[in-house]
């Protein structure tokens, strides 16, 4: 009987401690991260500070030739997820504290991880298909 209990909590343990770990790799993503990335890739790129723009957050631009990802950097993940929430699935309208709906020059494709928001509006289907590799499935945005 004891066998069995330490069993069980050992087990217990190791399914905790195993979650964790991977919830804080992901919480843990941040611009370094995507940067280190975008190189392993074999991107060449500038970032810039750019001014805010609809999402209530600092905002970077990473040029890459004549295309650029805005990057939306949030103190959290939690503070990332609940703006994330506010845009919606095609990517055009934004209903946070001011309320926006936006017509793109090209396609929008909105990606999150960590504390990243990750915004491509374009159709260079080598770069859609990295950001992909690199930050999961996109969560707005057009989709063929």
């Amino acid at each position: 009987m004891k066998k069995i209990i330490i069993i069980s909590l050992i087990s217990l343990f190791m399914t905790f401690t195993g979650c964790s770990g991977i919830n804080n790799s992901k919480s843990d993503y941040n611009l370094e991260k995507f940067e280190d990335a975008l190189k392993d890739k074999g991107y060449n790129f500038e970032i810039k500070d750019v001014q805010k723009n609809f999402l209530p957050t600092t905002r970077k631009r990473i040029l890459i030739k004549d295309e650029a990802l805005d990057i939306y950097i949030f103190k959290n993940t939690k503070k990332m997820e609940s703006e994330a929430s506010n845009i919606d699935s095609g990517g055009c309208s934004y209903y946070g504290r001011n309320a926006v709906d936006v017509s793109w020059v090209s396609f929008p494709h909105f990606y999150k991880k960590g504390s990243l928001i990750v915004q491509y509006v374009g159709e260079n289907e080598n770069i859609i298909s990295d950001l992909e590799d690199i930050l999961g499935e996109q969560f707005a945005g057009y989709t063929p």
